[in-house]
């Protein structure tokens, strides 16, 4: 017999994220690289996926205008990560739709992303476009800019 473990997708405060952001994204890099100086501003918001008792995919949102699209009140993704024994699993997806609908309720009409290479098709499966060429982030490797109109 298998159990079927809560899934539970709500906001949370930054320090939850971070641990998984390190993990994830920051491998190898000093802790202090998992907070940004945006996770405590007017207007961020943290969602995570929690199954059972772990957070196994976070994302963090704040007001940011883009340089590239116009927009009247873009929001940036950032740090959003998955932990690897639960990517491929829908746990992502999910999350993302609970965001899109808090965003919706903040009036935000735009959600742009910096996009590691290896999270391009996810983002694409959640209706985020490409605009522009790929560009490298020093220490972290190459990237598309990516939005989605909410």
């Amino acid at each position: 017999m298998t159990t079927q473990l809560k899934v539970n997708i709500r906001k949370v405060e930054a320090k939850k994220v971070r641990p998984l952001r390190h993990s994830e994204l920051r491998k190898g890099q000093d802790f202090s690289t998992t907070s940004y100086i945006e996770d405590y501003e007017a207007g961020t918001f943290h969602m995570a996926c929690i199954v059972g008792e772990k957070i196994v995919t976070c994302a963090s949102y704040y007001p940011e205008k883009s340089i590239k699209i116009k927009s009247n009140r873009a929001y940036r993704l950032r740090g959003m990560a998955t932990d690897s024994r639960f990517q491929r699993k829908g746990y992502a997806s999910d999350l993302m739709e609970e965001s899109f609908k808090e965003l919706k309720k903040r009036d935000c009409d735009m959600l742009w992303c910096n996009a590691r290479l290896v999270a391009v098709s996810f983002y694409k499966s959640v209706g985020f476009k490409i605009i522009g060429e790929l560009f490298d982030i020093e220490a972290i490797g190459p990237h598309y800019y990516m939005y989605k109109e909410i």
